[in-house]
């Protein structure tokens, strides 16, 4: 928890920055330009994003992260509004000022694409190839997204049995859903408002001719 730090620019967790930056903006699978990359104001400016549908089974909860909303600042935390939490039986977020959640448990919940999967992801994604190809350095993909939820979803989440990732066709949103004895099915529909902080991933090696990624690297707030 010591480790925990909240800024408008970054999320510190476990030893790791993530982005906050026009986080609202942001879904996994987003493609987009990394601006001001070294910067203190380093963002991805969203300009494309893999179908949902191709995300199916390659998205999973990684960690969780208990924040001392006490010792956090509340300009800080709510940089880009307030706290769009997921609860029990609760359709879509409920929005939470710093006040709620340093009174209410909130805790930020990660999910994210391995690494080896998401570069699967990519080749089979011709647009996706040819975009990264084309913007260079500065192109980025979102593979990883912290969301808000109560302690009591938290806790329904680590214990429920089932889980799994769906999505439509199209345009359709990325749903995450949990079942258990206690409350059913839980469902946290993912969408840029719902986005606290992210990771991104960026090309590290292409094959000749740039047809295809041999090697991707994770990218965190801070590096180039």
């Amino acid at each position: 928890m010591s480790d925990t730090e909240i800024t408008k620019h970054f999320f510190k967790a476990n030893g790791i920055k993530y982005f906050r930056g026009k986080a609202f903006d942001i879904e996994l699978g987003c493609l987009g330009q990394k601006k001001d990359p070294a910067g203190a104001n380093a963002y991805l400016a969203v300009e494309d994003r893999i179908r949902r549908s191709q995300l199916r089974g390659k998205v999973h909860r990684t960690t969780e992260v208990k924040v001392d909303w006490a010792k956090q600042r509340a300009a800080e935390v709510e940089a880009n509004g307030k706290l769009n939490v997921f609860g029990i039986n609760v359709k879509g977020t409920t929005a939470m000022s710093y006040e709620q959640a340093r009174g209410g448990k909130v805790v930020l919940v990660n999910f994210a694409i391995d690494e080896r999967p998401l570069k699967t992801l990519l080749n089979d994604t011709p647009a996706a190839l040819k975009y990264l190809a084309s913007e260079g350095q500065d192109a980025r993909i979102v593979s990883s997204v912290w969301v808000a939820t109560t302690y009591e979803l938290y806790e329904y989440i680590k214990q429920s049995g089932a889980k799994s990732v769906s999505a439509d066709a199209g345009d359709a949103a990325l749903e995450f859903t949990v079942t258990g004895s206690s409350h059913g099915a839980q469902t946290l529909t993912f969408s840029p408002k719902t986005t606290f902080a992210y990771g991104m991933h960026k090309v590290k090696d292409w094959n000749k001719g740039k047809s295809q990624i041999d090697d991707l690297e994770d990218d965190n707030k801070g590096m180039g």
